[in-house]
């Protein structure tokens, strides 16, 4: 089975696509991997103390599926924070990625290079602080994405099923290629996506393989249609506030957001990669 094709107007209400804590597992999984392809979780208490609410978090998680290292360091809980990088000047180094920074993040799957050898079934988060303003998360439906392109260019479509070379170096171990050669969309009886656009210039500039017209403009067509606003749900977490999102199905953003000054409130989330 796989996750369902959806769009904005398929919700009435964030009360759609959220189930209170505790939430059996059962439905959890079906959820993620037959059914819209996400899930938000809300009620727990804001006032448990980070601590507890990690333990929480991470008890849900072990009953879905098997962490997976998100770093060099092989970290498994995983913070995103604001951490002072800005990806124009610090792109390159290991450890240097979106999530340690202020910046917006256009849609995208979560280690679409395959870091560490792995890209995760499931992407969770969970909301220890919020930002001062802006971080709003963005959900769009792969299927959803994948019938419009069909209809509308099956040419553009059909080189997106062809690799493009995604850029690996942000955790590259010693000994390991620089690049990921991948299509964007595969379907070998069910459809799965691998995508992050910002990966794929550096990757071919990498390679030596420099992008040609015919390769560009499915990747701007693609960006067009994921952003048109009939498609994608918007929300924002509070604290205590976890999804678990489908990331061979579901495709992630967030807006650019402005930290509080105080260190100790500024926007903290704790992410975690699972294999089912």
């Amino acid at each position: 089975m796989q996750a369902q094709a959806w769009q904005r107007s398929d919700f009435s209400s964030p009360s759609d696509w959220t189930v209170p804590y505790p939430a059996n597992p059962r439905h959890l999984r079906q959820e993620l991997t037959a059914g819209r392809g996400f899930v938000a979780i809300k009620g727990l208490a804001a006032h448990r103390s980070d601590r507890e609410l990690i333990a929480t978090y991470l008890d849900i998680a072990s009953s879905l599926g098997s962490l997976l290292p998100q770093n060099i360091k092989g970290e498994q809980v995983y913070s995103v924070r604001n951490e002072g990088y800005d990806i124009a000047r610090d792109y390159g180094t290991v450890g240097v990625r979106f999530s340690k920074t202020t910046s917006g993040l256009h849609f995208h799957t979560d280690s679409a290079p395959a870091l560490l050898g792995n890209t995760p079934d499931v992407v969770g988060l969970l909301a220890l602080q919020v930002a001062k303003s802006g971080g709003a998360s963005a959900l769009v439906s792969a299927h959803a994405v994948h019938k419009i392109l069909q209809a509308e260019r099956p040419d553009y479509l059909a080189r997106l099923h062809q690799p493009y070379h995604f850029d690996r170096r942000a955790e590259l171990r010693p000994g390991e290629p620089p690049t990921l050669l991948a299509p964007v969309f595969t379907n070998d009886g069910s459809l799965r996506v691998r995508y992050f656009r910002f990966y794929i210039p550096k990757g071919h500039e990498v390679a030596g393989v420099p992008l040609t017209a015919s390769d560009q403009e499915p990747l701007d067509y693609l960006e067009e249609v994921m952003n048109r606003p009939e498609l994608a749900i918007t929300f924002e977490m509070e604290r205590g506030d976890i999804q678990f999102v489908n990331n061979t199905t579901i495709l992630h953003s967030r807006t650019a957001f402005e930290d509080h000054p105080d260190p100790t409130l500024r926007r903290h989330l704790v992410r975690l990669w699972l294999k089912l």
